[in-house]
């Protein structure tokens, strides 16, 4: 019992350790707007150095190719759907913030951005917390994080979106433990978003 109180107390510090505090310091001026993918990129090591350490099989974690094509599956409708959404809005009122990005950004977000925030909002998060027992909030704190991660943009519409496509992104990982479909997701909603000026 004390052990699993203690692993409780450990699990609780890594979340404010790694998911509250880096973005809190960002929001307050300690570390610079300029230097939040290089702390994405950090916090991400970090997070494999410590699975490689406590030997922390892939599987575990949502690296699986099992029930790929079922999840990927699944996960389409909701993506497809918000794309639709997404550029609808894009039609009606045109790009709502800049968008003249170059197109290795985009690269960036496919193959490092997505996955590496996928690993850590989702993939590790949940094994973190189903390793105490607290799988069954795994959903909300999940979705919560992600947005707050978002709040270093200083965008209400940012974070609703992210905080409503945590949820989905949460829920679809929770039933499938597969990360690859949720990368997908994200990455092709992300492209979307981004090239439209919605985010």
């Amino acid at each position: 019992m004390a052990v699993l109180g203690y692993e409780k107390i450990k699990v609780i510090s890594i979340i404010i350790t790694l998911y509250i505090l880096p973005i809190v310091l960002m929001l307050v001026g300690l570390i610079p707007f300029s230097f939040r993918f290089i702390l994405l990129v950090i916090v991400t090591i970090v997070v494999i150095l410590s699975t490689m350490i406590n030997k922390i099989k892939l599987e575990e974690l949502g690296f699986t190719h099992k029930n790929l094509l079922f999840a990927i599956k699944n996960v389409l409708p909701a993506t497809i759907g918000l794309a639709i959404l997404i550029l609808l809005h894009y039609l009606l009122k045109g790009t709502r913030i800049d968008n003249s990005l170059h197109w290795y950004f985009y690269l960036f977000l496919i193959f490092v951005s997505a996955p590496t925030q996928e690993f850590l909002y989702r993939s590790y998060l949940f094994h973190l917390l189903s390793r105490v027992g607290f799988s069954q909030y795994f959903l909300v704190i999940s979705a919560i994080l992600y947005s707050f991660v978002h709040a270093i943009y200083w965008d209400l519409l940012t974070l609703l979106f992210t905080l409503s496509i945590g949820f989905i992104w949460g829920y679809h990982y929770q039933h499938f433990k597969n990360i690859y479909s949720v990368i997908f997701s994200h990455s092709l909603l992300g492209v979307v978003a981004i090239a439209t000026g919605l985010l």
